[in-house]
């Protein structure tokens, strides 16, 4: 039982979210999104001020969310996966504060793998095993003008590769939002600083085991919302700079060591048919350095329902649906938003 074979349950962290060269790095999961809304418009929300924010998107938007926000959502995914998120979003009057005021935001993303079939060096089975990765975060954000806000976003990363190979690890993201004007904001986020992931497999392997570290991507990512007349909807830009660990690759003179960075544009739309009834639409992942410029798009759509049931409550239905690249199944994505003032 000291042999077992951990390629499939390597699978979770390589290819867990099997996206080409993007979900290569560790943390995959945690580049999906997170939410109906924001999966909807191609996660090109961390500038949108407009509508209901999503602080972990960029940990300055906190302070424009007036009413709290609790939302919780599933995603239907192929291949025994799951990702599930809760969050918390709320602005706040500070003491003795007439004007300006913070944000908190709190979210917890899980995701993971089941049912994997493992096998010793016969082939044998063994049994089905699981895998899973948790994101826990906390963001803080305050305005400093009227116009502008910054904030800091700390997050704790804990996964389980198999059985006693776990690990943990701790991140930083930064972000600030600058709105121009009542119609545009523009919004500056760097995400993941410090995520790795140190697997540890001496309790599985004895001697024979070792340690192994995989980096996440940095994310640098410019981006803007703009408000169209009449409160009619919002269209929102992104520029997205994966700033991808080194890799390691092995030729006839040895290793060699190599660097790779992916630059992506997020395009999001969300129109108001109606107060209630809102629909979106979104591009991600229009990726410039791949040589495949549409091989990695994931191009998709939703709605969202709501309704207020008094002054101070609204429950709202959000649905997405995106494609996944080298897929034949969709991605969907269902979230209630609980708001209340």
């Amino acid at each position: 039982m000291k042999r077992y074979i951990l390629i499939a349950a390597f699978i979770f962290t390589c290819s867990h979210i099997a996206e080409a060269q993007l979900g290569s790095y560790a943390g995959a999961f945690s580049r999906m999104g997170f939410g109906a809304r924001g999966m909807s418009m191609g996660n090109a929300v961390s500038s949108d001020v407009f509508g209901d924010v999503s602080g972990i998107y960029n940990p300055a938007l906190a302070t424009f969310q007036t009413e709290g926000k609790i939302d919780v959502g599933y995603t239907f995914l192929s291949l025994d996966r799951r990702l599930n998120y809760v969050g918390f979003t709320k602005k706040f009057k500070l003491p003795n504060q007439d004007q300006g005021g913070a944000g908190i935001t709190l979210a917890w993303i899980n995701a993971g793998v089941s049912d994997i079939d493992g096998r010793d060096n016969d082939t044998r089975q063994i049994g089905l095993f699981s895998t899973f990765e948790n994101e826990f975060y906390l963001g803080t954000s305050f305005i400093l003008s009227d116009r502008l806000s910054l904030g800091v976003g700390f997050k704790l990363y804990y996964a389980k590769l198999f059985e006693e190979v776990t690990s943990s690890s701790f991140a930083i993201d930064l972000g600030g939002v600058y709105k121009a004007n009542k119609n545009l904001a523009i919004a500056l986020t760097f995400k993941d600083l410090g995520a790795k992931y140190k697997w540890q497999t001496t309790s599985i392997y004895g001697s024979n085991g070792n340690s192994t570290e995989d980096k996440f991507p940095s994310l640098l990512e410019l981006s803007g919302t703009y408000l169209l007349p009449e409160n009619y909807g919002t269209v929102s830009v992104g520029f997205l700079q994966h700033l991808n660990p080194d890799s390691e690759s092995f030729t006839d003179a040895g290793s060699v060591s190599t660097k790779s960075n992916n630059s992506v544009v997020r395009i999001g739309v969300e129109t108001n048919l109606i107060k209630q009834v809102k629909l979106r639409a979104g591009l991600d992942r229009i990726d410039f350095s791949a040589d495949d410029l549409i091989g990695n798009l994931k191009p998709s759509f939703g709605f969202g329902l709501d309704k207020n049931f008094s002054k101070s409550i609204n429950l709202g239905v959000d649905y997405s649906v995106q494609l996944e690249p080298f897929s034949h199944d969709l991605i969907q994505n269902i979230g209630v938003v609980f708001k209340f003032k």
